[in-house]
């Protein structure tokens, strides 16, 4: 099943892109502390949106969103900041989100889920920048289903 947090295993922390905030492994990476992995990615130019990224260490499937935004960036400026679901007082977002992450948000409101293609985030970047943009259908919310 899904644990909150990730034990640091040997060399964990070396592997973490660079935008990733770290706590070091005070036993030297053999358990221990967990690593978090929120925190601003790159910087919104002034007036651009503002995505949020819903993730936690070692997701694959974030990482591929965060090359899709990546690649989007030029042409759609945005910043990109990351919430690590399982850092401590995240719990509402793990109640959430467990399931589903990468989830993203545009402006402080739900938009995306699982995958993103680079035209979906093109699309809605424009909208949010343009002030058009609106919360889309389908938000997970684990906690609904889990009867909390």
């Amino acid at each position: 099943g899904l644990r909150r947090g990730s034990l640091c295993r040997r060399g964990a922390a070396l592997h973490l892109p660079r935008a990733a905030s770290t706590r070091a492994c005070a036993d030297g990476g053999e358990g221990g502390e967990r690593v978090s992995v929120s925190g601003p990615v790159y910087a919104a130019p002034g007036g651009s949106p503002s995505v949020t990224l819903f993730t936690k260490h070692q997701c694959t499937l974030c990482d591929k969103v965060k090359e899709v935004l990546a690649e989007v960036r030029e042409e759609a400026p945005h910043g990109l900041d990351q919430v690590d679901i399982t850092d401590p007082g995240n719990e509402k977002w793990w109640d959430k989100y467990k399931y589903d992450i990468p989830v993203l948000h545009v402006q402080g409101r739900y938009w995306a889920k699982h995958r993103l293609s680079p035209e979906e985030a093109l699309s809605a970047i424009a909208d949010a920048s343009e002030g058009t943009f609106e919360e889309r259908n389908g938000e997970p919310d684990a906690s609904r289903l889990e009867g909390k």
